[in-house]
């Protein structure tokens, strides 16, 4: 698994703008006033969702960057205005098609993101041909 995910909160206007200026599906939402999972409610509005679902790091990596030059051709800004915004990127490593797991950006593309507004975080899950076979079979 290499998934891009982004994650916006904000004001439920610039939420619905850059969805709609950008084509983005959520994958999850939330509203401002809503109970949060672990207590209190949430002070804002936010969702979830899938800009790149890869089979590798390198094509995940391309598809971010077809991303960027989506919303710079949109002049799109993705932090301010009522909007912050995180790029979530997950790797999955240990197993015999993925043992281990690089996700490359150049200094160029880290420029970008951040003239963007977007934070950036990294993780990497642990699998194994195991977990997959059993993941397969349910």
């Amino acid at each position: 698994m290499n998934l891009a995910t982004l994650r916006l909160e904000g004001t439920d206007e610039a939420l619905q703008m850059v969805c709609n200026t950008l084509g983005l599906v959520a994958d999850s939402m939330y509203k401002q006033g809503e109970p949060k999972r672990r207590g209190g409610f949430h002070s804002s509005s936010g969702l979830s969702a899938t800009i790149a679902d890869a089979k590798n790091p390198g094509e995940m990596v391309a598809v971010i960057r077809e991303f960027i030059v989506k919303c710079k051709s949109r002049n799109i800004v993705l932090a301010g205005q009522g909007l912050c915004t995180e790029l979530a990127i997950g790797v999955t490593v240990g197993d015999s098609e993925q043992f281990v797991a690089f996700v490359d950006f150049s200094a160029s593309d880290l420029l970008s993101l951040g003239s963007l507004g977007v934070e950036l975080s990294i993780a990497a899950y642990p699998t194994s041909d195991e977990a997959n076979e059993i993941n397969q079979d349910a």
